[in-house]
């Protein structure tokens, strides 16, 4: 085989330079961020009726904060701008970092012509609109001439199908340790079915073996019969602690009870496959090794614990245990709490006087401890004014000291950073108090956005998914941590303000940083600050 050496000169400096360009564009390419396809590519609407854009994005730290626009484009290649839904992301593009996800609505006009129209997305600067960012287009993603990416499709007004639509889960890959709770996104195109199914979840593991203790069948919030259009809502299950690690896929659909085995044919949305028995694969669950089978906090070594104090609330709420008000105030006689499937429930609610009132559930008097691991799992109520917290304290006397483990504030909405435009909850803080409620640690860098701790890559809306919060109180000092990982440093107690017995709190208040609630703010049951477990160890 003959060898080829470059001689200098011209040719040699021409190979150089292509071999620069060939190389330029990949580099380059790794500093922008990348459009995804939305969360939900293929919509389908009538004329009317509001869509929803899960738009997502891999993103590094912008110049500025741009605006993103979303334009909806016709076969003939018209773009309707009665449909623009032009915005500021829940967080600033000079500041976005890794997977960003976020939904945005928009109302199509009610004499929309039908039609299929293309979604295209991109960003620009209020300074100069029209010179749209240069961006990376994703896996599926195209991009014309004016820097618009094409990230889905809207069909308005065809022919609904003849039955419903499977779609994946909304965070289609799942992961957790026996023992604790996963929480399942079911998702579907639905048209009206002749009678109420019920819907089945089935678990099967990488033999093709289904685990008939996981299956989580239920019928939906809206009875088949009845729902219509895109149906979102979520099912929980909790892992027996037992449970084989290894992957199993998540399997769906729809059965009679008239006819359990007979089940309903369905038509598989994108990314979703249906096997010989009719179910339908919408995800994954992966079930690491932990701790929790053997009693410990999750994440930690249980053989360094010792458990103190459980709370699963599957019995019912445990006069023994808690207290339904803090120590200062009587309680209201106005319910709004109680324990219900497994999971303590408060919820924003009016009083006979028409007014928001707080709501404390505490061990005052009943567990108190000095130093040990306490933990948390909840999922977090939504809406102006909500303020849901977790946290230990010591009142008597003077020397009142305080742990917050978890404060959230989502009514300030984005501009704050601790909620989302939809006033979910995406942030929340730690704080430490000293006596008499004098600040002695309060670390802003906390307020951080949970995707930089959370395994997951839907979101980050912390009322959409139950999520572990916990604290370990040494005599040295205090470390937090969030689904069994630890928050920055730890804060070094070397004045000793944290060596007295504190007591445990889980409340429901108003105001502060999310504002004061209004007519906008959700009431009842289905807004929440769930609960599914309190346990607090020593150290041995």
């Amino acid at each position: 085989m003959r060898t080829w050496k470059p001689r200098p000169g011209a040719g040699y400096a021409l190979v150089l330079a292509m071999l620069f360009l060939a190389l330029a564009p990949s580099q380059a390419a790794a500093q922008q961020t990348t459009v995804q396809r939305l969360g939900t590519p293929s919509l389908s609407a009538q004329p009317g009726q509001t869509v929803t854009l899960g738009m997502r994005f891999n993103a590094v730290p912008m110049p500025e904060n741009y605006y993103v626009f979303v334009h909806f484009v016709d076969a003939n290649g018209v773009q309707h701008s009665t449909l623009n839904a032009d915005h500021l992301p829940p967080v600033g593009t000079s500041q976005w970092s890794g997977a960003v996800a976020y939904n945005v609505t928009k109302t199509l006009p009610s004499n929309l012509a039908h039609g299929t129209y293309t979604i295209r997305v991109g960003l620009y600067s209020m300074a100069a609109p029209l010179n749209r960012i240069a961006l990376s287009a994703g896996t599926g993603v195209t991009v014309d001439g004016e820097r618009r990416y094409t990230v889905g499709t809207l069909t308005v007004g065809n022919p609904q199908p003849t039955t419903s639509t499977v779609l994946q889960l909304s965070n289609p890959s799942l992961s957790a340790q026996p023992g604790q709770t996963v929480t399942l996104g079911m998702r579907f195109n639905a048209i009206p079915m002749p009678e109420n199914y019920y819907v089945f979840v089935h678990f099967v593991d990488a033999s093709g073996v289904q685990h008939s203790s996981l299956n989580a069948d239920h019928q939906p919030p809206v009875g088949t019969s009845q729902w219509s259009g895109a149906v979102a809502y979520n099912v929980t299950r909790t892992l027996p602690s037992n449970l084989a690690t290894g992957t199993y896929t998540i399997r769906v659909g729809l059965y009679s009870m008239a006819a359990p085995l007979n089940r309903i044919p369905l038509i598989a949305g994108s990314g979703v496959t249906v096997d010989g028995e009719t179910r339908y694969t919408v995800g994954t669950l992966t079930v690491s090794g932990g701790t929790t089978t053997s009693g410990g906090p999750r994440g930690q070594d249980a053989n360094q614990y010792v458990l103190t104090f459980s709370d699963e609330f599957d019995s019912g709420f445990n006069t023994s245990k808690w207290n339904d008000h803090i120590w200062y105030e009587s309680p209201n006689p106005t319910i709004n709490y109680k324990v219900s499937n497994s999971s303590l429930k408060i919820w924003p609610q009016r009083d006979a006087s028409g007014n928001f009132f707080n709501r404390t559930i505490d061990t005052d008097g009943k567990f108190s401890q000095t130093y040990g691991y306490f933990e948390m799992e909840a999922k977090l109520p939504i809406g102006k004014g909500v303020w849901p917290a977790f946290w230990l304290y010591a009142h008597p006397g003077n020397d009142r000291p305080e742990i917050d483990i978890m404060e959230a504030y989502p009514g300030g909405g984005p501009g704050s950073w601790w909620g989302d435009a939809n006033l979910h909850p995406v942030n929340y803080g730690l704080t430490l108090h000293k006596a008499n409620a004098d600040y002695t640690y309060h670390e802003k860098p906390y307020e951080t956005k949970l995707r930089d701790f959370a395994p997951y890559t839907n979101g980050v809306d912390l009322s959409a998914a139950f999520h572990t919060y916990a604290v370990k109180w040494e005599p040295s000092g205090i470390t937090f941590y969030f689904d069994g990982q630890q928050l920055g440093p730890k804060y070094q107690d070397t004045a000793g303000y944290y060596n007295r017995p504190m007591y445990i709190l889980l409340d429901l208040w108003f105001g502060s940083a999310s504002g004061t609630p209004d007519g906008s703010t959700p009431t009842g049951e289905g807004n929440s600050f769930e609960v599914k477990y309190v346990r607090a160890w020593r150290f041995k």
